[in-house]
């Protein structure tokens, strides 16, 4: 399995590119980078991508979706791809609206006629085959609900994580439990941070709790260090091997 960052930032910093994340060239996990100029650097073909998770519903995470949507439509003329949309419950409104949003009626038309998704809703303790993978939900505590952490395997068994944005709660410790690498957010390093958003004394404390995972800190507002954690930036790309743990 391999990661690849398209974003690392936070939702205003210059830090990089907001929230977006691809595993393998087949997922998309949260869409707030400029995905498809991010994936021609990062060789990820979107005409491979077949699935994509939203985390939750915050602009940095999900703004760029349209225009993914819309990328995948015009090169899906001669075969319709099977793609698969899932995230927190009111996914399919939620989406259909910032594409009407942002390209109107027609934008939508084009969408349901050559790309045609499937929308599937997660929720806390959902744990479904979706397109290949083995895709685990569950709730974590933010500022705008509902907001899910992701744990997704491979056929091979490696599992990658994600946060999301989250504070320290039940949901985050189920998500990182049993993942080999573990993307993290670590929106603050000096003190708490208002508007659910973990800081670096919270994630210090995940790292010791979950040694056998590797953390990659991202969701930065500025990029520093904490031992024993990788901190992500715009392109970063690692191979994930079941058991392959720190």
């Amino acid at each position: 399995m391999r990661l690849t960052v398209f974003g690392s930032g936070d939702a205003f910093s210059g830090c990089g590119c907001n929230a977006a994340y691809g595993i393998d060239s087949s997922v998309l996990v949260d869409c707030g980078a400029p995905v498809p100029a991010m994936s021609r650097r990062a060789a990820f073909d979107l005409r491979t991508l077949r699935l994509v998770l939203v985390t939750h519903f915050h602009a940095d995470h999900t703004f760029m979706l349209p225009i993914v949507l819309g990328a995948v439509a015009v090169t899906a003329e001669l075969e319709r791809p099977d793609l698969t949309i899932a995230g927190p419950s009111g996914i399919r409104e939620y989406v259909l609206r910032l594409v009407g949003d942002g390209y109107g009626s027609h934008m939508q038309e084009l969408i349901a006629e050559r790309v045609s998704p499937r929308f599937v809703t997660l929720q806390d303790g959902s744990d479904e085959q979706l397109q290949g993978y083995r895709v685990r939900a569950h709730s974590v505590v933010h500022s705008l609900g509902p907001s899910l952490a992701y744990a997704i395997s491979d056929t091979g068994g490696a599992t990658v994580g994600f946060s999301g944005d989250s504070t320290l709660c039940p949901g985050l410790h189920r998500a990182i439990n049993g993942c080999d690498l573990f993307v993290c957010e670590c929106t603050g390093w000096d003190g708490p941070v208002p508007g659910g958003h973990m800081w670096r004394d919270e994630v210090a404390s995940l790292v010791a709790t979950y040694p056998a995972t590797t953390f990659v800190l991202s969701h930065l507002a500025e990029r520093r260090t904490l031992p024993g954690a990788l901190i992500a930036h715009d392109l970063l790309s690692l191979d994930v091997v079941a058991g392959d743990r720190a």
